[in-house]
């Protein structure tokens, strides 16, 4: 995602969006709605880790031209000097959208409403969205992966959720004495709660039905991993980065006398998950 900051020339757009979109949830998506033929998406951008959708997964959801906009070089401004400074990089802006808990400003003292007073053209303020009454928000989303509920999660993405991962070796256990599994690393991402999950693993543009586990390995050597199994295939992995599409807990992480414990629990696993996968459709966010 390019930087608003470092374009050099005036962008010749009529409206914009403007938040931070971590997720691009179906709220976020109803003020994308808003934006005429020829508008663009600011994301204002804090340097951290554990977010739903990382910059990079933004650009690929975001339907509209979507520009990066650091945090750190807009907190300081005052109401008046950040619509000065929508106008010097889009002298042809007539329409603003956000949502209605937009701040903005030094220590963040300027909301949706201040816009109306401030720009002198049109301001849309969207208004919170609820489904199942609860709001749709980012922060309660990530609550919800975190907690490991990744069915509404999910629901309240309008997506199954997924994360990018680096492929790493694992401890060489599952294709000798349990069932060959995929081990990766990732910093960006927001994790799902401990447990196995019903799931879907993206290898390059091939899609497979797999389950996955997110926690410590308590039967084993209690080591932290993100690992998956593919279902029904023994794939040779060559690539060097990965996504799993979360579909569905299937159960809590869980300590097991011996191997052949762990590997009777992973067979009712996999029958489980292949259970589920059977009727989820798959509705990828990447």
């Amino acid at each position: 995602m390019k930087n608003f900051l470092s374009i050099s020339k005036n962008l010749d757009f009529s409206s914009v969006a403007i938040g931070k979109f971590d997720g691009v949830h179906l709220a976020h998506k109803k003020i994308f709605e808003y934006l005429d033929e020829n508008g663009c998406v600011l994301v204002i951008h804090k340097s951290h880790s554990n977010f739903i959708t990382p910059l990079k997964g933004r650009e690929r959801l975001i339907p509209k031209p979507s520009y990066k906009l650091p945090f750190r070089d807009i907190c300081s401004l005052d109401g008046k000097e950040f619509i000065a400074f929508l106008y010097k990089k889009l002298p042809n802006l007539k329409r603003i959208i956000v949502g209605y808990d937009f701040r903005f400003g030094t220590n963040r003292s300027y909301g949706a409403d201040d816009l109306k007073s401030l720009f002198d053209k049109e301001v849309l303020i969207i208004p919170e969205i609820k489904i199942k009454n609860i709001p749709l928000h980012s922060s309660i989303i990530k609550e919800l992966i975190v907690f490991g509920d990744i069915s509404l999660a999910n629901e309240l993405l309008g997506r199954n959720y997924i994360l990018e991962g680096r492929v790493v070796s694992g401890q060489n256990l599952g294709s000798k004495e349990l069932y060959p599994t995929i081990n990766i690393k990732t910093q960006s991402f927001v994790l799902p709660g401990n447990g196995v999950y019903a799931s879907f693993t993206h290898i390059k543009s091939k899609i497979f039905p797999s389950v996955s586990f997110v926690g410590n390995r308590l039967s084993t050597d209690r080591h932290f991993s993100i690992e998956t199994h593919i279902l029904d295939k023994d794939i040779q992995i060559t690539e060097k980065t990965i996504q799993i599409e979360f579909v569905e807990k299937i159960r809590e992480n869980r300590h097991f006398k011996n191997l052949s414990e762990l590997k009777n629990q992973i067979f009712i696993d996999i029958k489980n998950a292949r259970n589920i996968l059977n009727i989820k459709n798959i509705i990828t966010s990447f």
